[in-house]
């Protein structure tokens, strides 16, 4: 259930954070470690966050795991951490180690997520700064070049599109339309999924992320630890942080709390 989140303040999870044994963290990718950019592929993990994901993963108590909308290849490659686990397409796609997940309607949907694609070029060709992103099995419509006044217009025309097809489902976020397979699978589904085959039910997963997609994972997790950034709107994360620099600040205090909690709550600058 949505509500108005508190501002994070380390104290309120430094005694679970003390006491776990193992913590699963998953970050998105797009405006939480990295920050958002007129154009999708022009964007770049904040390179103050670098070394501290580095350290995080690297410690056999925290299992990172990259959690993003994008192809799972594309966010694998923006964030290349060996030990990482990784989930693309809204976690139609995981890997985890040894461990591999496809969604097996969305691949089997493959070939007409092609001709949607192509429907969508055709009907916003003539829009200058819309980029069509395909993601494989899912597809994203970016106007954030666009002209404001065309805003509507172009949800509008993906909205009539995908309609045609009945296979997908659209999705808004932040200047954005995702396509999605119309199944029954999101960030949240990926989440649990991670939990259950990889990780030892005693994990205490925290979830980070700034988008409406996210929203599924914060909800699934009822029982972890859920940040959401940027906007202060209701939401289901339990806490909020303010920007890309703030989730960096987070996780430098986590790699200090976890074996000095009572030292790191004086790194936390409250941000």
């Amino acid at each position: 259930m949505e509500t108005a989140a508190p501002i994070f303040d380390p104290s309120n999870i430094e005694p679970r954070i003390a006491a776990a044994r193992r913590i699963a963290l998953f970050l998105d990718f797009d405006g939480t470690i990295s920050p958002i950019v007129p154009v999708p592929s022009e964007a770049e993990i904040d390179p103050a966050i670098v070394p501290v994901l580095r350290r995080l993963a690297s410690r056999d108590e925290i299992a990172l795991t990259i959690a993003s909308g994008r192809a799972l290849d594309d966010v694998r490659r923006r964030v290349p951490i060996p030990q990482a686990m990784y989930v693309g397409n809204h976690g139609l796609e995981i890997e985890a180690g040894e461990q591999h997940f496809r969604h097996p309607e969305a691949e089997a949907l493959r070939p007409e997520l092609k001709c949607v694609a192509l429907q969508l070029q055709l009907a916003l060709s003539d829009i200058e700064g819309v980029e069509i992103e395909h993601k494989g099995i899912t597809l994203s419509v970016h106007y954030r070049r666009v002209n404001e006044p065309l805003h509507e217009w172009i949800r509008h025309s993906v909205l009539e599109t995908i309609e045609r097809f009945h296979s997908f489902a659209p999705h808004t976020g932040k200047k954005v339309v995702e396509v999605r397979p119309a199944v029954d699978w999101n960030k949240g589904h990926a989440v649990r999924w991670i939990c259950r085959e990889v990780l030892p039910a005693s994990a205490l997963p925290i979830y980070i992320g700034d988008d409406a997609t996210d929203e599924d994972a914060f909800a699934a997790i009822p029982e972890g630890i859920t940040i959401r950034v940027g906007d202060p709107a209701h939401t289901n994360a339990q806490y909020l942080v303010r920007d890309v620099p703030a989730v960096g600040e987070f996780l430098n205090w986590l790699d200090l709390a976890k074996p000095h909690g009572a030292i790191a709550r004086h790194h936390w600058s409250g941000q």
